[in-house]
């Protein structure tokens, strides 16, 4: 059985030529179509000879579709800025906690900690800077997310999203191996028990959040039947 394909025209002239004939013969557009993928047409160049068809007939180019480069272009940098806003408010947050602990806690075998006020200063700055910025992107999101439902089978948003949770599950795996060192070695304390503790809290948040906001499907939209008279 040959497997030769039909040399690809220059232009698709030849092709667009065919199909104006064929139509003209009253033959429709799917059994052109499938007779030129039969015959060993790409199905992809078939299809651009029917957009130059229509866009002859029509007297206009085709409408771009949303989800073009320039609209992934800016979904990637809400996600990617939401992303990045989260790990700082996470950790910031998770450094405010171990702050609390070194004070509740003191280790008086290792008396420095650096100047915990110039930590809590910094922790909080992050927080309140990245926290309302990581909530805004969120908002735009899950706000695109209703108006196109097509955005949540984004390629984009599934990317970007299960990096986040790549890292996220890497934190807490390093969490319990850390956990689990310090058990074995027998050097188990109540303070580093409690660092651990807000690590796998923080993390696990994020990991239950987004895996859930992954799996989210988009809500199905009624028909509005305006019925006149």
């Amino acid at each position: 059985m040959s497997t030769d394909m039909p040399p690809l025209p220059e232009s698709r002239s030849e092709l667009v030529e065919f199909i104006l004939l064929a139509r003209d013969r009253g033959a429709s557009d799917e059994f052109i179509g499938k007779l030129l993928r039969d015959y060993g047409w790409p199905s992809r160049e078939v299809e651009r000879a029917f957009f130059e068809v229509y866009e002859g007939l029509l007297g206009r180019p085709i409408p771009t579709p949303r989800g073009t480069s320039g609209e992934l272009a800016r979904d990637a940098f809400f996600y990617l800025l939401a992303f990045v806003t989260l790990g700082i408010w996470i950790q910031a947050l998770g450094e405010m906690g171990f702050i609390f602990i070194n004070h509740l806690i003191p280790d008086s075998l290792n008396t420095y900690y650096g100047d915990p006020s110039w930590q809590m200063a910094f922790a909080l700055a992050r927080l309140i800077v990245a926290y309302p910025v990581y909530l805004g992107l969120m908002r735009q999101i899950n706000r695109d997310l209703a108006t196109y439902r097509e955005k949540h089978f984004s390629g984009v948003r599934k990317w970007l999203t299960y990096l986040t949770l790549l890292v996220a599950a890497l934190i807490a795996i390093g969490g319990v191996i850390a956990f689990l060192t310090s058990f074995l070695r027998g050097e188990l304390t109540p303070r580093f028990l409690l660092k651990v503790l807000v690590v796998l809290v923080l993390d696990g948040g994020v990991l239950w959040y987004y895996f859930d906001w992954i799996r989210r499907k988009p809500g199905s939209k009624g028909l509005r039947v305006t019925v006149d008279g």
